[in-house]
């Protein structure tokens, strides 16, 4: 093989290797690739997806509160006195056994009226033969019990305490019930949340989509307007050259190639800028990108067509928050009229001390158990609970007014954007038939030229016509397709896009 046939292959085979990989990193997007991607990677999403993920386990909290609480306790107290339980000696009164009632196991004062008994017991007076007395106005008996209060000094400074309580809620005026309400109203509230993130997402990646297709459609015309005004040129040089034409004429074509150079150069830019800005809301870092409009010229569908007879305010997702809003204020105005209301709850507990009460306070842990009701009645509380109802009350009146708000925008909403489409689509049709007149005065101003009927300046002009109409029928086009989902977005049809 000849040298320089091989050394040609090897540099064109370095110059392939050497594309490849931007080759490889540019990525065709249609419309739906894009919309699937956003939805999977924006950041906005995946913070409300959470944020109804903590609702749901708010709401599985709340059930909680059903169920009885189960808890555990203990503790340790070191005392540094003793604890005495007598603040001095007690002296006990010894009485016969004829004076404790049989049937109640109690002592009877009456028995002591019996003379017999009387002498047998108390001290009297050998004079008048009465019962002595203190000075308190009691009888003094004969014999008393001595309890001697050094014998009952709790020696121990170490003292324990563990057990389990049970608490069970009985009633507590609904706030238990309104509680799980607000918990439920919330997490469709997140729910809801995550569908309107999501259609919004949707109108901003159509949005920049359409923008780099407008972008790109601009940038076709722009090569195609400099192609033009290239051949133009060219034209001119040679009419220049065999004397048909001034310099002045030459020059004036030559200003307008500059001028439609610097016009591809600004739409390329902006095109790029487009795609950075579209990779960023679809969670792409390589913006080397292209996406596929599809059809643009297809027909658009007509304003009745988006406007079924179901469409309401009511199909908003915004609405349907703002109802569980009002529902969320309605439980708590509940709950602060339930303030008024008592607390039942049954209360139980099985516990260990040491030292033990039940068997002479020995250094060992003795257990008992314990049932019981708990009841909690609000008496007097300043007006509190009265001003706190006042201002739940407040509060849902104005959830309720933001509720007819918002149906009143909306509604108002959904008719500018009726009226924004019907325009776009007017538009379109002008700009269309704009498009094609300047496409035929250029063809015909051109061919004027070439017959000498018309000056240079005339086509030029008329080719700066075809350039505008062109670009403001791309607009218009993009027009319609923005609008079209603005009308979605306030009629919420765009919700279907959601998957």
């Amino acid at each position: 093989m000849d040298m320089r046939k091989y050394y040609f292959i090897c540099l064109l085979a370095l110059q392939l290797f050497a594309n490849f990989p931007f080759l490889y990193a540019q990525q065709t997007l249609t419309l739906e690739a894009c919309r699937e991607m956003a939805l999977k990677e924006n950041k906005k999403i995946r913070m409300a997806q959470n944020e109804r993920q903590t609702a749901a386990l708010i709401k599985r909290t709340a059930m909680t509160h059903y169920l009885p609480k189960i808890n555990f306790g203990g503790g340790y107290m070191r005392t540094g006195s003793d604890i005495k339980l007598l603040e001095n000696d007690l002296f006990l009164p010894a009485v016969p056994y004829n004076t404790i009632d049989p049937q109640t196991g109690r002592f009877n004062p009456e028995a002591l009226k019996d003379p017999a008994t009387a002498m047998n017991t108390l001290v009297l007076n050998p004079q008048t033969g009465a019962p002595v007395t203190d000075a308190s106005g009691n009888p003094v008996f004969k014999n008393y019990a001595m309890l001697p209060a050094d014998k009952l000094v709790l020696e121990r400074k170490n003292l324990y305490y563990a057990g389990f309580s049970v608490m069970q809620p009985l009633f507590t005026g609904f706030k238990i019930t309104e509680a799980n309400r607000i918990a439920r109203r919330a997490e469709n509230i997140s729910g809801k949340n995550v569908l309107l993130v999501k259609a919004e997402t949707i109108v901003k990646t159509d949005e920049a989509f359409w923008r780099v297709v407008s972008l790109q459609e601009k940038v076709k015309l722009a090569h195609s307007y400099e192609k033009l005004l290239d051949q133009l040129v060219t034209d001119l040089l040679n009419m220049h050259g065999e004397g048909i034409i001034t310099r002045n004429d030459l020059l004036k074509a030559q200003v307008k190639q500059n001028e439609s150079k610097l016009k591809t150069l600004e739409a390329e830019n902006g095109l790029a800028l487009s795609k950075m800005a579209l990779a960023q809301i679809i969670g792409l870092k390589d913006t080397g990108i292209e996406v596929v409009p599809g059809t643009m010229e297809e027909a658009p569908l007509r304003t009745d067509s988006l406007m079924p007879p179901d469409i309401s305010p009511e199909n908003r997702a915004e609405i349907s928050m703002l109802k569980e809003k009002v529902g969320i204020m309605e439980s708590n105005k509940n709950i602060e009229r339930a303030k008024f209301m008592p607390d039942i709850a049954l209360a139980g507990s099985y516990g260990w001390m040491n030292p033990n009460p039940y068997d002479g306070l020995k250094e060992e842990f003795g257990g008992d158990w314990n049932v019981g009701v708990v009841v909690k009645i609000p008496v007097f509380t300043w007006g509190e609970r009265k001003y706190e109802l006042n201002a739940a009350k407040l509060k849902k009146q104005k959830a309720q007014l933001e509720l007819d708000e918002a149906r009143e925008m909306i509604d108002l909403q959904i008719r500018r954007s009726r009226y924004q489409y019907a325009e776009a689509l007017k538009k379109a049709e002008m700009a269309k038939l704009s498009k094609q007149q300047a496409a035929e005065n250029m063809r015909v101003t051109k061919d004027n030229l070439r017959e000498g009927i018309s000056r240079l300046s005339e086509l030029l002009e008329a080719q700066t016509q075809w350039e505008s109409a062109s670009s403001t029928y791309i607009d218009a086009l993009v027009e319609v397709k923005t609008t079209r989902l603005e009308l979605e977005k306030s009629t919420g049809q765009i919700y279907r896009y959601v998957p």
